[in-house]
C-alpha cells in the first residue's frame, strides 16, 4: 500500500492533541465506563450550529479540524472516508423515543435526519466545503479499517490528492446497557490495572473520534506509510493468533518490528489471544496497550493509530503506554486489534521522524 498519514485528529476519554498535554499523564479512574475528554469547540465549530449538533458530530468535526490544521492548514480535502460501527446513535434514540411518547403524530425530522450514519461526514464536508467523494462505511469491527483501505483506493485512483479518513463512535446509556448485555462491556468498575492485567467477563466501556489527513505522498516532518492492513474474523482465539504469524511472516523480510501496539482489554474472552501474542509471538519485542486509556469502542483502532502517530512525531513513548521495555527504535510497528470476533492487523512504518 502506498498511503501515508500525514497528521492526526485526536477526541477520546485520554484528551485531545490539540493541547500540550496530551499523553503527559498516566490514566486513573475507577469506573465502568470512559466519556471523552471533549475539547473547546468554538474554534471548530461556529456557535449557532455547534447548539443544535450531537456529541458524536461535535466530537467528529473537532477531530477533523485538529488533523487538518496540523497538515499544513488544509480545510478541504478532496475526499472524505468516514468509518463508524453505531453512528449517531444518541439521535437514534432520540427520534425513536419520540415516535412512542408521541404515537407516531407530529414528528420533527431533525432528529431522523441527524440519526444517520453518515451525519458526521456530510457535516464535515458541509464545513469544510468539500464537494468530492465522501462514503461513510459501517462494518462494525472494520468500519474504520474499511475506510482506511478506502482512501489507498481513491489514492490510487487520484494521485497527489488528499483524503480526510475517520473513525468515530459514541457511547449514551442505551447502548451501554445492550452492550453489557452481549457481553462486550462489564458491569462492575475498572481500573487500568484491571485492564492491563485483569481478566473478566467484558471490557470498559469507551467513544472517541480520530481523523487523519492521508496521501499517496508523505508530507511534514512525520508521516506513518501504512504498508499493509489485514482485516479477518476468527472465533477460535488460537486460529486468531495463527492469523496473526502469517502476517508477520509476509514482513519479516522487510526487518524486525520495533514495537508491537495491542488491544489488550481485560476481557476474558481475548485473554489467550493477547497472552499468546505477548509470550509467544512477540515475546522479544516492545509492547504496548492502549485501551486503558480509551476504552473499549467498534473503531478504537483508529485512535490507535492515532498514538501511533503522536509517538513518532513527539519521539516519545509514555511509560504508561508499555507492557515491557521500551523500543530502541521508533521506526517499523504493527498494530493488532479485535473488536469481539473482528480482528485487524496493520504493518507501519514511520517516515522522516
Amino acid at each position: 500500500m502506498d498511503l501515508y498519514i500525514n497528521s492526526a485528529g485526536i477526541v477520546t476519554s485520554g484528551g485531545s492533541n490539540s493541547t500540550e498535554d496530551f499523553l503527559t499523564t498516566a490514566p486513573s479512574y475507577d469506573t465502568n465506563r470512559l466519556q471523552c475528554i471533549e475539547p473547546d469547540y468554538k474554534p471548530f465549530i461556529p456557535p449557532m450550529q455547534l447548539r443544535r449538533m450531537s456529541k458524536a458530530v461535535r466530537m467528529g468535526i473537532a477531530a477533523s479540524k485538529i488533523s487538518m490544521e496540523q497538515n499544513g492548514e488544509i480545510t478541504n480535502p478532496d475526499a472524505i472516508s468516514v468509518g463508524t460501527a453505531i453512528g449517531c446513535i444518541q439521535d437514534s434514540e432520540v427520534f425513536l423515543s419520540k415516535m412512542v411518547d408521541q404515537n407516531e403524530q407530529m414528528l420533527t425530522p431533525t432528529a431522523f435526519i441527524q440519526s444517520t450514519h453518515n451525519t458526521v461526514a456530510g457535516q464535515i464536508a458541509l464545513l469544510a466545503g468539500c464537494k468530492g467523494q465522501n462514503i461513510t462505511f459501517v462494518h462494525r469491527g472494520h468500519s474504520f479499517e474499511q475506510a482506511m483501505i478506502d482512501a489507498q483506493l481513491y489514492v490510487d485512483e487520484h494521485p497527489g490528492e488528499k483524503v480526510l479518513v475517520g473513525g468515530i463512535d459514541e457511547l449514551i446509556d442505551i447502548s451501554l446497557a445492550i452492550f453489557r448485555r452481549a457481553g462486550i462491556y462489564r458491569y462492575e468498575n475498572s481500573t487500568p490495572d484491571s485492564i492491563l492485567n485483569g481478566s473478566s467477563g467484558g471490557s470498559i466501556a469507551g467513544e472517541g473520534a480520530a481523523f487523519f489527513m492521508a496521501s499517496d505522498k508523505p508530507s511534514g516532518n512525520t508521516s506513518l506509510h501504512i504498508k499493509d492492513i489485514f482485516l479477518f474474523t476468527a472465533k477460535d482465539q488460537q486460529e486468531a493468533v495463527n492469523d496473526v504469524q502469517q502476517f508477520l511472516s509476509c514482513h519479516l523480510a522487510e526487518g524486525n518490528v520495533d514495537m508491537v501496539m495491542l488491544g489488550v482489554n481485560g476481557d476474558e474472552n481475548q485473554k489467550q489471544f493477547y497472552d499468546k501474542l505477548r509470550s509467544e509471538v512477540f515475546n522479544g519485542t516492545s509492547q504496548a496497550a492502549f485501551k486503558h486509556v480509551s476504552g473499549e469502542y467498534a473503531t478504537v483502532s483508529a485512535y490507535a493509530l492515532g498514538l501511533i502517530y503522536h509517538m513518532a512525531k513527539s519521539k516519545n513513548v509514555p511509560e504508561f503506554l508499555l507492557l515491557n521495555s521500551a523500543p530502541q527504535q521508533f521506526k517499523r510497528v504493527m498494530l493488532i486489534n479485535n473488536y469481539i470476533h473482528y480482528y485487524s492487523c496493520w504493518m507501519i512504518e514511520v517516515v522522516g521522524a
